[in-house]
């Protein structure tokens, strides 16, 4: 599909000025005469067929529609800027990739060497920092990461620009150790067991113990609190007490047994682990296979 775009030169200079107050200021940044910017202008209002601007002697101000066109043409400029500068910052075969610890350590990196068997010449950087928060466009800008693994309810095109592809749901159950799992067989046992909470996440075992009936707050005295999950899965697998997982992460655990699920009970918790990227990103090489790889 063809694009009917007015000529890029004009675009900046109505932006420049607009931005800027000034046909003076909007000329210098762009580097050209006033009289340039001015006729640029005109000709891009000429071809809208619609003021941009209203003139008054030296003041220079937005006519209604050219106020509304200004934030999605400075929006356009500035993501063309920063999609430069990354393309050009970005070294060669380098993916830097930003996920929890849990997501890390349980997940990601047991197939890495699938991904890197499968492209030797890419490599990925994983960084782990400030997890619990939700990711944003301006940490994923700041940080300079190429994309990141989050928990998040908005899939596709989010709010902030970003693009959000699942992964894999965060369905929650409970795991155990075999000897600690002998002694549940319905849910109503797990009362007087050690319950593993996670502090960002206190809200999943009184979601998990809601939908099984039981009281939301039962097991927070003596409970366990860790700062992440893969922690918590730890202390399971020690024989602890009792931790809300997701399949994802406890798979090898379960098939070989060293973690038992001993209800049926799993639950939604509304939201999936999704590959978050800017649009952008695309352009890169080594994000474009390993976002194929994950597929």
């Amino acid at each position: 599909m063809s694009r009917r775009l007015p000529p890029l030169n004009a675009l900046k200079a109505f932006e420049a000025a607009a931005r800027t107050g000034s046909f003076t200021a909007a000329a210098a940044e762009l580097g050209v005469s006033q009289a340039a910017v001015s006729q640029l202008v005109k000709g891009l209002e000429a071809r809208l067929g619609l003021g941009l601007f209203e003139r008054r002697g030296n003041i220079l101000s937005l006519t209604p529609r050219g106020a509304a066109y200004l934030p999605v043409l400075s929006d356009a400029f500035d993501r063309i800027a920063f999609a430069t500068e990354k393309l050009a910052a970005q070294p060669d075969g380098v993916l830097t990739l930003a996920c929890g610890p849990t997501v890390a350590i349980r997940w990601l990196i047991p197939r890495l060497p699938e991904f890197h068997r499968q492209h030797p010449s890419y490599e990925v950087r994983l960084s782990t920092s400030v997890m619990v928060e939700e990711v944003g466009a301006v940490s994923l800008l700041a940080d300079g990461i190429t994309a990141a693994i989050r928990l998040t309810e908005h899939t596709g095109l989010r709010p902030d620009g970003l693009m959000a592809e699942p992964l894999f749901t965060a369905d929650l159950f409970p795991v155990a150790a075999p000897a600690v799992a002998a002694r549940l067989r319905r849910p109503t046992d797990l009362t007087g067991e050690t319950l593993l909470h996670v502090r960002h996440a206190e809200d999943e075992w009184p979601i998990w113990l809601k939908a099984a009936g039981l009281a939301p707050k039962m097991g927070t005295a003596g409970a366990l609190w860790f700062d992440f999950h893969a922690f918590a899965l730890q202390a399971a697998l020690d024989g602890l007490g009792i931790a809300l997982a997701r399949r994802p992460f406890v798979e090898q655990d379960l098939a070989a047994g060293r973690l038992v699920a001993p209800f049926d009970l799993s639950v939604p918790k509304g939201a999936a682990w999704c590959l978050i990227y800017r649009p952008d990103s695309e352009m890169i090489p080594a994000f474009e296979a390993f976002r194929a790889w994950l597929r």
